[in-house]
């Protein structure tokens, strides 16, 4: 799981990074919301209060994430869909092709949703990471594919 949620977090690093070419006019505030969310869940959750999300994973009893169905086939499939998705958002966005990230952006935002659903039930981490990751879905342009 960490791993899953690490490889995640780099492609929340990356979409701020790009943020100019995937947001245009909206990239000062998603750069800064990315920064803000990653600084305080991330790299200083001390500063803001908060317990490490990898101290909070390897603290939660196993039965915990069994219920959340972070175990055997289905662990193995979370693990395919979200390192598929990661991994194609990133693809899309180094490719600088505009437009051709959005597809891929899509399909993250669902498998990453339903990754750190089950993640923030089983072990508790912040739910800061969802919700960045539904008001960056909500700056699509209404007019994108």
């Amino acid at each position: 799981m960490m791993l899953m949620l690490a490889d995640t977090i780099d492609t929340f690093e990356v979409i701020g990074i790009n943020a100019p070419f995937m947001f245009g006019d909206a990239a000062d505030r998603v750069r800064a919301a990315i920064d803000e969310c990653l600084g305080d869940v991330w790299r200083r959750p001390a500063d803001a209060g908060l317990v490490h999300p990898e101290a909070l994973i390897f603290a939660t009893p196993l039965e915990r994430f069994q219920r959340a169905g972070f175990y055997g086939a289905q662990l193995d499939l979370k693990e395919q869909q979200v390192t598929r998705a990661n991994r194609s958002l990133r693809e899309a966005i180094a490719s600088r092709l505009r437009g051709t990230w959005i597809k891929p952006f899509r399909k993250w935002i669902d498998a990453i949703n339903n990754f750190l659903t089950s993640l923030i039930g089983a072990s508790g981490i912040p739910e800061a990471l969802k919700e960045l990751k539904d008001c960056l879905r909500d700056e699509l342009e209404d007019d994108e594919p």
